[in-house]
């Protein structure tokens, strides 16, 4: 991988989200609405407690699905994914640069979360760990949308139904044990029970590794075709 390479396209993309307040205001929505739910539940913890973990999963699920498949879509659209295949930017420097800006982004804006709830370091640490987790598997999911995706419109119509399948399958499982026996199999499911304060299992931790690899697999594959192609 070249260091240089990396750099300029992560500078890139800072200043081409800035420019995009739809892919910006994702960012912000699940912090801010986990505050107010949060601080209205504030005579039951629990419930609390509950609405943070929900939030913090759609916040790792949903977002960086959404803004990593409409980033790369948009550079498709506007041909400039073909540029940096023509550049010799390998699969590993774009993963790093669009994964590697969406990650922060998520963890630097899914912090918040800690200024509504105080917790301890250790479970600080865990909690960041475990958005770093659905994070980079989120983003697995939204390289595999946007190089599939012609256009950023065709790329908002798939990231939107499965960030909502990821995201609020966790949520619908605290409600029906029968969703929760379906969801037990999904990554959102796994990182919601992390959040929630559970302790890692296999059974879990397997779970992640299928999800992860199965979808670092797949982009790679339809990167490919996209070399392909052009």
């Amino acid at each position: 991988m070249r260091i240089p390479n990396i750099t300029a396209l992560f500078q890139k993309q800072i200043k081409d989200v800035l420019k995009n307040m739809p892919v910006l205001v994702l960012f912000i929505v699940y912090p801010i609405i986990a505050a107010v739910m949060t601080n209205a539940m504030s005579d039951q913890p629990e419930v609390g407690t509950m609405f943070l973990s929900i939030f913090a999963t759609m916040h790792c699920a949903f977002t960086p699905i959404v803004a990593t498949s409409s980033i790369i879509a948009e550079e498709k659209e506007k041909n400039t994914l073909r540029v940096l295949i023509m550049s010799n930017v390998t699969l590993r420097e774009y993963l790093f640069s669009i994964g590697g800006f969406v990650l922060i982004a998520t963890l630097i804006t899914g912090s918040t979360f800690l200024l509504i709830q105080t917790q301890s370091l250790v479970k600080s640490l865990l909690f960041l760990a475990s958005m770093g987790i659905g994070g980079l598997i989120s983003i697995a999911l939204g390289m595999c949308i946007g190089l599939l995706s012609k256009n950023a419109a065709a790329a908002n119509g798939l990231a939107v139904p499965f960030g909502m399948v990821f995201a609020f399958l966790p949520m619908l499982a605290n409600f029906n044990k029968g969703i929760e026996a379906v969801s037990r199999f999904t990554y959102g499911q796994q990182v919601s029970y992390l959040f929630a304060g559970k302790p890692f299992t296999v059974f879990g931790v397997v779970i992640l590794c299928i999800n992860f690899i199965a979808l670092i697999t797949v982009s790679t594959l339809l990167y490919k075709r996209s070399i392909a192609e052009d």
